[in-house]
This record gives C-alpha cells, structure tokens and sequence, in this order.
C-alpha cells in the first residue's frame, strides 16, 4: 500500500510513501484536522483481507 502526493492538481505524483509491503486491498484516504492524513486499508500476510489498519501519516513525512 502506497499513497502518492500532487501538489499540482495530479499533473504529477512525485512524492510517494510507503505503508505496507505485503498484501493490501481497499483503502480510504482523509486529511484530518491537524493536515495529517489517515488511511484506513485492508492488509495480511498471505492474503488482502486478513485484517485492518488505520494508519497516520505526517504530511511532511511523505518524500
């Protein structure tokens, strides 16, 4: 599971960060009230769907 970021309105993506290596299916994106995001996605070890995780990520981490 990857998430990209655009400061251009999606010209480009060249910034990237990566959350989870293995297996991973649905995700849903927020930004929350302090400019962080939050991700919410599907993920396991042998399969997607294995459980699920909610992850914060630092704007200012995503390089």
């Amino acid at each position: 599971m990857t998430v990209r970021v655009s400061y251009n309105d999606g010209l480009s993506w060249p910034y990237q960060k990566l959350l989870y290596e293995g297996p991973s299916a649905y995700s849903c994106l927020t930004v929350l009230p302090d400019g962080n995001l939050a991700c919410l996605y599907e993920a396991g070890y042998q399969r997607p769907y294995e459980g699920i995780i909610l992850e914060e990520i630092a704007i200012d981490n995503i390089k």
